[in-house]
């Protein structure tokens, strides 16, 4: 069964320009799923849309089968799906420790070191830490939430292509050992190799590859 789904998912930003109408898509736990497309194709609306940042102009999207606007977007968002940002969205003046126990009180260092960071890393100012560091803690802090899906936008995208490597197969081998499903919005063919299904977004169309 589908964690998450969507049901004849339409949405537009004006009423002549459909960014897409009745998709439906299944995602399964323990995969990994990374949508293509050109700028302005709508993958990252349908990331919003799927982490209940944004709501569709008709159809559904479903949690273990439940509407999420039924649901309640504020409960899904904190008990259901973690976000991992371009720009880390780290709190700048909080270490990499402090930045994971806002997701979960009680984590333990442990999930930092498994990402990569040291221990003094773990516990120093995260602006004192490079790029890819940060992403690293960013990763942590969505591996440490209880949420089963993590929904990534452009992960990598300002990283240099080796630190970018190292850090997406980090965040599949880490979510597939904990079944989770990750959805990942990204430009790169390289993340998209690392995939279990690649969602090609084209002129409001999918392909499944």
């Amino acid at each position: 069964m589908s964690v998450l789904s969507t049901k004849d998912l339409s949405y537009y930003y004006f009423s002549d320009r459909m960014i897409f109408e009745n998709l439906n898509m299944e995602f399964e736990r323990g995969k990994v799923y990374v949508i293509l497309g050109a700028s302005g194709s709508g993958k990252t609306t349908l990331l919003s849309l799927l982490g209940g940042l944004d709501t569709p102009k008709g159809g559904q999207i479903l949690f273990e089968g439940q509407d999420i606007a039924k649901m309640g977007l504020t409960r899904y968002r904190h008990d259901c799906v973690s976000f991992i940002f371009q720009n880390y969205n780290l709190i700048e003046y909080m270490t990499p420790f402090e930045n994971v126990q806002l997701v979960d009180a009680h984590a333990s260092p442990d999930i930092l070191t498994q990402v990569g960071l040291t221990s003094d890393e773990a516990h120093r100012n995260v602006l004192k830490l490079s790029g890819g560091q940060q992403q690293r803690v960013a990763i942590a802090r969505a591996l440490a939430s209880s949420a089963p899906v993590i929904l990534a936008d452009e992960p990598t995208g300002n990283l240099d292509e080796d630190t970018a490597h190292d850090v997406t197969a980090l965040l599949v081998e880490k979510a597939k050992s904990m079944n989770k499903c990750v959805i990942i919005v990204s430009h790169s063919n390289e993340v998209a190799a690392m995939a279990d299904v690649i969602i090609c977004f084209s002129h409001g169309k999918i392909e499944i590859a």
